[in-house]
């Protein structure tokens, strides 16, 4: 009886130091997330998992890192979730409206599977090849004027007579490396 009783407190004792130790998802500690402004966003770098480095051209033409050609607005963290308006180089489009959410303290995310891109031309200038895919972030603010992270693209499928052989997939990802640098 006197070691049931005691197997029992045991477990309690753990039960509750268990729920007790947990962190509060949103504890005081004095970080109230980062300030919004204008930042400019550049694409450092490529990881093609999809057709073994065919996208590279694509997302950097010039091989070099390349800057999206117009600064974005990234609200402060107090007004996240919140929707922005992102300009992209070709062949991408632009969008509107993509909602971003808080993720931690310090930083933001696409909301759900992200946004959608269609008929993204893909092939050399004269070949044939469009493809669809949904694209997410995901930046960190490293310090008070630069968010680093990444950018996926989900490639679902391709169209056409030129397309590059997947790799892996479909779907399969292509991920870049982003940094977004304060201008104000």
């Amino acid at each position: 009886m006197k070691r049931t009783k005691f197997l029992v407190l045991l477990v309690g004792l753990i039960f509750a130091a268990t729920a007790c130790g947990e962190p509060e998802e949103n504890d005081d500690n004095g970080d109230e997330g980062f300030e919004g402004g204008s930042f400019t966003v550049t694409v450092t770098n490529v990881d093609d998992g999809c057709f073994d480095g065919a996208m590279n051209t694509v997302v950097i033409p010039s091989g070099d890192s390349s800057e999206l050609p117009a600064p974005v607005s990234i609200p402060d963290f107090a007004d996240l979730p919140a929707d922005l308006d992102i300009q992209f180089n070709e062949p991408f489009d632009n969008v509107t409206g993509v909602t971003f959410v808080a993720a931690g303290s310090n930083g933001l995310q696409t909301d759900g599977d992200g946004f959608e891109q269609t008929g993204v031309d893909i092939a050399p200038e004269g070949e044939d090849c469009l493809a669809d895919m949904m694209v997410t972030a995901d930046l960190v603010a490293s310090d008070a004027d630069t968010f680093t992270g990444t950018g996926t693209l989900s490639i679902t499928s391709t169209e056409g007579d030129d397309c590059p052989a997947f790799q892996e997939g479909p779907p399969c990802s292509v991920t870049t490396t982003l940094t977004a640098t304060r201008n104000d």
